[in-house]
Parts: structure tokens; C-alpha cells; sequence
């Protein structure tokens, strides 16, 4: 799977842009706040229609867009031919305080695929990426959040079902939360929470399946990769914690009754607190080198090197399940990995089908990369060969 060619208009800082891609190694340089992370998080958006920089839709439109629209048009060559991909998201509230409003029944993000309005949920499994930027570093010694969200990007865009279903689950914590501090304050029945337990459990218990599934194929991959970057000193396992109490041999029915069983103990503690404790909203994963816990012990560089391995074993798992290899997208990781990794890495992107890159120059990739590279300048949303 490739890009073939990506057309932006009014998205972020790129007022226009037309940029045809193919197969092969791309290296986008320019100094900070240029538009580089736009540009990936612009193809990153294709898989999901959803952005991994955004906290809103509205922050992705050039507040001076005239009509308030910013449009993304992509042709992804897949091996059962050419898919093309159109998303338009429309700002309802535009930041330059113009006289402008968007009627309540105007859909404000729309999609089209191959040329047929689509909704945004039909995007998932028609373009797959895997984004390795500086944040991720963060995976192992950062908050449980940024480990769910790893899970949960790479399953969101293979499986359409569990994008579904995980958005249904997140639904229901905010429901039951705000239920449990009604009953605490003696506002409503604690039988209320019957129906919202039914759906928890339901909804956590293909949530759980797919996480399980997912960290025990990359334990069949982190394992070499960690090796190989350490030079054989380092053995890598991440295990899989979540929140309720799981037993690998249950089937789905005893794991639905034992999960009703264990909200039912903690219900009296929920009701004090007024949260939901357990689901895979409080699930974590842990990193563990030769048997040692990275997020307690590890050193800067062993976490580096787990995050590394982690991110490159997502490619071959979301690779071995769909057939298709994902485009592979490297924000401005280099300057932030040593020699070793930065080298190893280099290594690594030779082999995979497309690689698009960000850097703030080209002096840390070496003679061999920058040959086989097509390389550009990114200079306030305009991207011309370098």
C-alpha cells in the first residue's frame, strides 16, 4: 500500500497544496511550525478520519479559509487497485469572528470513497498507517493513556467493529459515571445502573479479546526487535493489565458473568467515588526488560528502545493481519534517538513499501538514506524538492 497522491486545501497552514508520492523513502525537512507534522497528520487522518494532533475538528480548517472548509483529496494504490479518498470538515465556529454559522442539519465532516458519500466509519481498513512521533517515546514511561491509545489506534483501523464498539463503550462510562454521582447524592436509584452494567460488560468483553489478541502477536515480534537493537543484552515481553480480573479460559459467557460479578463488588466503592473503576478505560500495559518494569526502572535509553520495538512490531502485526503493509509515517523522531537507534531505524525504513519522514534538516541521515530518498523543503505550508 502507497499514496499516490495527496491534495490539501485550507487544511492546517497549507492554503494549497497538490503533491504526488509513490512508493519509496520521503524526507520532508524545515525548520519547527512549518507545516511538516500537518502534512503527516494529513495522511494519518486517511486511515480513521479522525487526528491524532487535533483535540477538534475545528482546529484542522485555516481560520482564514473563506468558506469556513478544509478539504483533504488522497489516491491510495492498495493491491486490489486505487482507492480514492475525499474528506471535508467544515469549521462551525470560525476563529476570525466572521458572520458565519453551519445549519444544524449540514453535516460537518464528510467522506467520500472512491467518488460515493460515505460515512467516516467506512474509512476504517481502507488506508492503514503507523505514526512514530515523538510522543511515543512517551509509551512506556508515560500515563496508562498513552499505552490504550497505542492498542487501541492500531485495532480502530483494522477492525471497523472495534472503532464501533469502543466508541459505544466510551458512551457508557460517561453515562454511568454521571449516574453514579446522582445515586451517591441520593438522586436517583442505584437499580438504575442494571442496564448501563449490561453494556459495560458486553462492550469491555470484545474490547479485552481484541487487546489480548493484539499484545500477544506483538510478543512474538518485540522479543528480536529489542535484541537486536541492544545487541543481544535485552529480552522484551509487554503484558497486558487490565482493570477486571481475566482468565484466558474462560469463554465469552463466564467472562461476562465473572465481569458482572466483579462490578457488583465495587459498585459501593463506585458510588462513593463517583467513577467507573473498572473497564478497559483503567486498563495499562507494562514493558518488562530481562523481567524488570521499564516504567519504574527503566533507563532513558531502554525506554527508547521499547518504544522503538513496540512501534515496529504494530507495523508487522496491523501488516500479517490486514496483507496490506501500512504507510509509515516518522515525525521528527531522529533527533530525539541516539546514534544506535537512530542507526537501527535507518536500517528498518529501507524495507518497508512507502516511509514518510520529517526532520528539522537532512545532516542525521546518512549518504546511503539521502541517495535512495526524494527529498523536500517545507517552508510555511509550501513543500518544494529540495
Amino acid at each position: 500500500m502507497y499514496l499516490a497522491h495527496l491534495a490539501l486545501h485550507d487544511f492546517r497552514n497549507y492554503k494549497q497544496l497538490d503533491l504526488p508520492l509513490g512508493p519509496g523513502l520521503y524526507l520532508f525537512c524545515g525548520e519547527n511550525a512549518q507545516g511538516k507534522t500537518n502534512l503527516l497528520e494529513a495522511v494519518a487522518m486517511l486511515a480513521t478520519s479522525n487526528s491524532f494532533h487535533a483535540a477538534s475538528d475545528r482546529e484542522i480548517v485555516n481560520w482564514q479559509a473563506p468558506d469556513h472548509i478544509a478539504r483533504l483529496v488522497a489516491s491510495v494504490e492498495r493491491h486490489s487497485g486505487e482507492v480514492k479518498i475525499e474528506i471535508v470538515i467544515v469549521d462551525p465556529t470560525p476563529a476570525n469572528g466572521a458572520d458565519f454559522s453551519v445549519p444544524e442539519s449540514r453535516q460537518r465532516k464528510r467522506v467520500k470513497i472512491n467518488n460515493v458519500p460515505k460515512k467516516p466509519m467506512d474509512l476504517v481498513g481502507q488506508v492503514t498507517v503507523v505514526l512514530f512521533a515523538p510522543t511515543d517515546l512517551r509509551l512506556v514511561d508515560g500515563p496508562p493513556e498513552e499505552r490504550r491509545r497505542f492498542l487501541d489506534r492500531a485495532l480502530c483501523q483494522m477492525q471497523p467493529r472495534y472503532c464501533a464498539v469502543l466508541g459505544k463503550y466510551r458512551k457508557v462510562i460517561t453515562q454511568r459515571s454521571a449516574l453514579l454521582k446522582r445515586i451517591r447524592e441520593n438522586q436517583e436509584d442505584p437499580r438504575m445502573l442494571g442496564y448501563l452494567d449490561e453494556k459495560l460488560t458486553e462492550w469491555a468483553n470484545l474490547i479485552i479479546f481484541e487487546r489480548q489478541r493484539m499484545v500477544a502477536s506483538l510478543n512474538a515480534q518485540v522479543d528480536e526487535l529489542q535484541a537486536t537493537i541492544s545487541g543481544g543484552r535485552e529480552h522484551l515481553q509487554i503484558v497486558y493489565r487490565p482493570s477486571f480480573t481475566v482468565n484466558p479460559e474462560w469463554n465469552t459467557i463466564e467472562a461476562l458473568e465473572h465481569y458482572r460479578e466483579q462490578l457488583h463488588e465495587a459498585r459501593r466503592k463506585e458510588i462513593y467515588q463517583g467513577v467507573c473503576l473498572l473497564g478497559p478505560h483503567r486498563d495499562d500495559l507494562e514493558f518488562l526488560v530481562n523481567g524488570v518494569n521499564m516504567l519504574t526502572y527503566g533507563s532513558r535509553g531502554q525506554q527508547r528502545t521499547v518504544a522503538l520495538s513496540a512501534k515496529l512490531a504494530e507495523l508487522a502485526y496491523m501488516h500479517g493481519v490486514t496483507g496490506e503493509e501500512p504507510i509509515l509515517l516518522l515525525d521528527d523522531v531522529f533527533s530525539e534517538l541516539d546514534s544506535l537507534r537512530r542507526e537501527y531505524l535507518l536500517r528498518q525504513i529501507l524495507q518497508h513499501e512507502q516511509v514518510l519522514i520529517t526532520a528539522t534538516d537532512f545532516t542525521n541521515f546518512p549518504q546511503e538514506i539521502l541517495g535512495k530518498a526524494h527529498r523536500y523543503q517545507v517552508v510555511d505550508g509550501a513543500i518544494t524538492e529540495a
